[in-house]
């Protein structure tokens, strides 16, 4: 990525069709706009971050940061939506919007990071290389609504923020 410009910034509507093509394939553009107006309106309530990540000017990565809406979970959010076209990978740019969740979490009060994935697909190692730690298993938890109907565990990740010592949140033990 050396000579790629990247910058993150908050999403636009004027991304949808960029983000559409580039990240959301499987989606219609409505429904891709739909969504950015709808994240666009919670973020002026403090409930949600979109960030998304532009090289020379094209929109090629994504990444939500959505508030937990229970009073006991407030201090949490859930990185959902973590994209990056595949031409662009492997070049630091979801480490980059990761980077970004956690600043604009640490803006928001928020403490912990969760995510979640496909067992056994990429994303699992990518998200251990990324700072999150695994903490459990759901068996069949992701089940594929399209083409042969895959079935996946869903594994959980969660990551500190703002916490100088890992220690506080019991980080590596049982």
């Amino acid at each position: 990525m050396n000579s790629l410009k990247l910058v993150i910034r908050p999403v636009r509507l004027s991304d949808a069709f960029q983000v559409r093509e580039n990240c959301f394939s499987m989606n219609t553009l409505g429904e891709v706009e739909s969504q950015i107006q709808s994240n666009l309106e919670l973020a002026s309530q403090g409930k949600v971050a979109q960030l998304v990540a532009e090289v020379d000017g094209m929109a090629v990565g994504i990444v939500s940061l959505i508030r937990q809406s229970h009073p006991l979970h407030a201090h949490r959010a859930e990185v959902a939506g973590l994209v990056v076209h595949p031409d662009y990978q492997r070049r630091g740019i979801a480490r980059q919007l990761v980077i970004a969740c956690r600043q604009q979490a640490q803006s928001m009060g928020i403490q912990i990071l969760e995510i979640s994935c496909r067992g056994g697909e990429p994303a699992e190692q990518i998200y251990s290389k990324l700072g999150f730690h695994e903490y459990g298993r759901l068996p069949r938890g992701i089940i594929e609504p399209w083409g042969e109907k895959k079935v996946f565990d869903e594994v959980y990740f969660f990551q500190p923020v703002g916490v100088d010592d890992e220690r506080e949140l019991n980080v590596g033990e049982p």
